[in-house]
């Protein structure tokens, strides 16, 4: 059985303290070629590079089981029980001729002592501490955003940042309520683009959301000559002139009240409603579900309108609670408070997965855009 160090996962509220970390990260990860690409596995925790024995992170051995063609092995190699079974097995892969012949063209991504992902040798190495010097300073664009929260995880970083001037559109009689921004990202070990993707944020609950869009020109891979920053500026030129696709969103959502019937609907149209890891567990109904009789579907479809139904007050927090319990609204709740108890909720988890719920909340609000008339009909 494989035995591999923690990956760090740091959540920053400021921006000194991220540059703090990003200057450190960059001075700490080395891009090592792997001679010959000879690896061997030792005593079923460390990787000998002729060098150095080397720690490894799971991204950093699952990278390396995919970059020899291998993805489903690191289960495999979790299971066995006995000493040095998972070391004997990798190095007598490891070892292999067309393996060698793969790996000389890779290198080690090393974070100190562990690895922690493998990527070719034409990788375009960009690191989150150049992004930040790229992208806050020396470029205009700072003087036009606030940041407003960030995450790094085995060096995949993901940002969120508000517009000064851009302030959406008014929720519950606050003129100044919302705010749009974005997300920016970057990975220094191969797993993500830097990218970029639309943002809402409510300055009231400071719940988020991210909004994606298809626009090729919003992402830049880790590849070619050309300067990161002129291509980093022209990406954020793009994520901005989207701006009134983000306020359309918004709108659709404050303008569909959440009605007894709203439930039904979006379960029989195939709605995105699995935002959070709770309702993913609950397995809500859907018209490709396979059930064995009509009567079991009928069941099981009034037992998710019941989980819809009921999911603002289980998983919404206090503000939630306060639209949702409110006697002077009368029942007058619409889908932009709906999604927002899953944003509220998103809150009280870790950073990764606080960020994947706001991005399936945006995929849900997308849908609800290009859907509307299901709901209101």
């Amino acid at each position: 059985m494989l035995n591999i160090q923690p990956t760090q996962s740091t959540k920053f509220e400021d921006l000194d303290s991220l540059r703090d970390y990003a200057q450190n990260e960059h001075d700490a990860i080395k891009y090592v070629p792997i001679d010959h690409g000879r690896l061997q596995m030792q005593d079923d925790r460390l990787i000998f590079n002729g060098h150095d024995f080397l720690k490894f992170n799971e991204h950093g051995i699952k990278s390396l089981f995919t970059a020899i063609g291998v993805n489903g092995l690191y289960p495999c190699m979790m299971a066995p029980e006995g000493t040095l079974v998972a070391s004997h097995f990798v190095t007598k892969l490891l070892l292999q001729d067309n393996v060698e012949r793969i790996l000389s063209n890779k290198q080690l991504i090393i974070n100190n002592d562990t690895i922690i992902g493998v990527v070719s040798n034409q990788y375009n190495r960009y690191s989150n501490h150049r992004f930040l010097e790229d992208f806050v300073s020396k470029n205009d664009i700072a003087n036009t955003i606030d940041f407003e929260r960030g995450m790094v995880k085995n060096t995949k970083m993901s940002l969120n940042w508000l517009d000064k001037e851009y302030t959406g559109i008014e929720i519950d009689g606050k003129l100044d309520r919302s705010r749009i921004g974005f997300y920016s990202g970057n990975s220094m070990v191969g797993d993500a683009p830097i990218g970029s993707a639309l943002s809402i944020f409510d300055t009231l609950c400071t719940n988020g959301m991210k909004i994606k869009s298809n626009i090729n020109s919003m992402r830049i891979v880790h590849r070619g000559s050309m300067g990161m920053k002129w291509r980093m500026q022209k990406m954020m030129e793009e994520t901005r002139n989207q701006y009134k696709a983000v306020k359309e969103r918004l709108e659709t959502l404050l303008e569909i009240p959440f009605e007894n019937h709203t439930a039904e609907r979006l379960l029989s149209s195939n709605a995105p409603l699995s935002i959070i890891p709770e309702l993913k567990e609950k397995k809500l109904w859907h018209t490709k579900k396979k059930f064995n009789s009509p009567e079991n579907s009928v069941m099981d479809l009034r037992r998710s309108i019941g989980v819809v139904q009921h999911s603002p007050i289980k998983y919404g927090g206090i503000h939630t609670h306060k639209i949702w319990d409110s006697h002077y609204r009368k029942g007058n709740r619409s889908m932009y408070h709906f999604v927002g108890a899953f944003t509220e909720f998103a809150q009280t988890q870790t950073p990764e997965v606080q960020y994947q719920i706001e991005e399936e909340a945006g995929e849900l609000t997308s849908w609800i855009h290009k859907n509307k008339a299901v709901l209101l009909n």
